[in-house]
């Protein structure tokens, strides 16, 4: 079994093998795309032949056992929308929200698109919290001129937010007790955050890091109300600043690349600030393998198929 994570810049991938009877991982890597993906337009000829040629080169970099594999893509490709319903709205009338609602944010490019709505959470007071996710009409021909070529089969195309909730349950490192859970990927001079509450995917957040250290937030998708002060939260952590407040439960970070001081600054927080640290939870043919927390993506699109495995056995 196989697992690609298509982002914007990067394509890594894991392959999970039965190794003495017990599923392992192993050929961890990634392949840098040169230019990016900065447009993120899947009806791109240029985009989607640059994939598949990429895809292609993933699949005869090892004998792999099957031709199974886990597409997971990065959830802003996408348009998308976490907002709050009113708890009253049922059936008929609900559906009816919830398209119009879509609709209102996609203007004239609506029929572009099939949107998928997931239930997240209720609140006494917001209502419902729903997850909103347009995927355009193409996206199944899209993935299959992808694979394709490579002679893949893709047995499951999930999101990001997805796959980076089932790592965290996976690894049994997913809070049951209503905190919130912060999963922060550092980039060049910014930061990508993943923020989870009650064992679900809540809000999501792009920011740029100053050199101060202050974040600029770039791309929001979440109640502000919950997004501002988790990054205050972050900021005062980035920072080496203790808060008192203590609105994160527990931010887990990448150690595999960013800004040196503000790696250090995180690891001075222990508990609530922590690395993934996945080598402990998974089991690696090679667990001295570099930086396999920046893999969290892909073993968290095989995390379900680990599980079953383990199950059978």
């Amino acid at each position: 079994m196989l697992a690609i994570h298509i982002s914007h810049d990067t394509l890594r991938y894991a392959q999970l093998v039965n190794f003495k009877g017990s599923p392992f991982i192993e050929s961890l890597g990634k392949i840098q795309l040169k230019e990016g993906l900065l447009s993120k337009d899947s009806s791109s000829g240029e985009v989607i032949r640059t994939l598949a040629d990429h895809v292609s080169a993933i699949r005869n970099s090892a004998d792999f056992p099957d031709n199974g594999t886990h597409i997971v893509v990065d959830s802003d490709w996408f348009p998308s929308l976490v907002h709050h319903v009113d708890g009253v709205l049922q059936g008929a009338d609900l559906t009816k929200y919830l398209k119009w609602r879509i609709g209102e944010m996609l203007e004239s490019s609506s029929s572009q698109y099939r949107t998928t709505h997931q239930e997240l959470r209720r609140d006494h007071e917001l209502g419902i919290q729903y997850l909103s996710i347009c995927l355009p009409v193409t996206f199944d021909e899209w993935v299959e001129r992808i694979v394709g070529p490579s002679e893949l089969k893709a047995q499951k195309v999930i999101l990001d937010i997805q796959a980076l909730g089932d790592m965290l349950a996976a690894s049994g490192q997913m809070d049951e007790e209503g905190g919130i859970q912060v999963i922060l990927e550092n980039q060049d001079a910014r930061i990508r955050c993943h923020i989870f509450q009650d064992q679900e995917f809540i809000a999501l957040f792009h920011a740029s890091v100053n050199w101060d250290y202050k974040l600029t937030v770039d791309h929001a998708r979440g109640s502000s109300e919950l997004i501002n002060p988790v990054v205050e939260a972050i900021e005062k952590a980035i920072k080496g600043k203790h808060n008192p407040d203590n609105e994160i439960t527990s931010l887990f970070y990448f150690t595999s690349n960013g800004d040196p001081a503000l790696l250090n600054n995180l690891s001075k927080y222990k508990p609530t600030c922590q690395p993934l640290d996945l080598v402990h939870h998974f089991n690696f043919r090679d667990p001295d393998f570099e930086n396999i927390d920046e893999y969290a993506v892909v073993l968290g699109a095989l995390s379900t198929e680990i599980q079953e495995r383990f199950s059978e056995d």
